[in-house]
C-alpha cells in the first residue's frame, strides 16, 4: 500500500503492506508505517482545503506474473476524525483474482482529535475479505425445449390461446373506445335550463 502523504519527489510513497497468508479464512498480516508529525500536518493542510487522501494498493498474486494498481480515496478531513482508523475491503473472485480494494474511514461521530504532543501517530487499520459470487448460469437447453415443444404442437393445432378475452381482443376495443370519445367530446349535447 501506498499513499501520496509526505513523498519527497514521488507522487505515492510506501504506507505499508498486507499480506493475505489465507484466502479462504480472510487471514492477513498488516505492516504499516507510523504516521509523524509531517503526516499529519500535511493531512491537516488536506483537510482545510477539502481534498482527499489518496491510497494506491498495488496487488501482486503469488506467482508475481503481474502487478495491478488501485486507487482508492476519502476525504482527509473524515480520516483525521476517525483517529487515522480505516477499513480496507479486498473482493475477490472464486479463481483468487482480486476485483477490487476499496479504503474507507471508521465511523467519524467520536469528535476525538488526534493528540498534538505524540511523535508518532498509529493507523489502526481492519482488512476484510470479501468474496464474490458467480451469478447463476441460465438453464438455456430447458427453455429451448419448451419452445421446440409449443412449436410442435402449434404445428399439430394443439395449442390453444388460453388468453382472456380482453387479452385477444384488446386491439380492436381501444380504437372503438378512443372513436366514441372523441365522437362525444366533439358533439358535446347542451346544458339544460334551469326552470324559473
Amino acid at each position: 500500500m501506498e499513499h501520496s502523504l509526505n513523498c519527497k519527489t514521488e507522487k505515492f510513497c510506501p504506507r505499508g503492506s498486507i499480506s493475505l497468508r489465507s484466502m479462504r479464512t480472510g487471514t492477513a498480516v498488516i505492516e504499516q508505517i507510523n504516521f509523524n508529525k509531517q503526516h499529519i500536518s500535511q493531512l491537516k493542510d488536506l483537510a482545510d482545503l477539502d481534498g482527499f487522501y489518496t491510497v494506491r494498493t498495488l496487488v501482486t498474486t503469488s506467482d508475481s506474473i503481474r502487478e495491478i494498481e488501485y486507487l482508492s480515496s476519502v476525504k482527509a478531513k473524515y480520516f483525521l476524525d476517525s483517529r487515522l482508523s480505516d477499513v480496507i475491503n479486498a473482493w475477490i473472485l472464486p479463481n483468487g483474482e482480486v476485483m477490487a480494494v476499496t479504503f474507507q474511514v471508521t465511523n467519524t461521530t467520536n469528535g476525538n482529535v488526534l493528540e498534538a504532543t505524540a511523535a508518532e501517530y498509529e493507523i489502526n487499520s481492519k482488512f476484510y475479505v470479501n468474496h464474490v459470487d458467480q451469478a447463476p448460469v441460465p438453464d438455456t437447453a430447458t427453455y429451448i425445449q419448451k419452445l421446440e415443444r409449443e412449436r410442435e404442437a402449434k404445428e399439430k393445432g394443439d395449442l390453444k390461446d388460453n388468453r382472456p378475452f380482453y387479452a385477444k381482443y384488446w386491439m380492436y376495443i381501444v380504437p372503438i373506445l378512443i372513436f366514441v370519445m372523441i365522437s362525444g367530446a366533439a358533439n358535446p349535447e347542451p346544458a339544460s335550463q334551469p326552470a324559473r
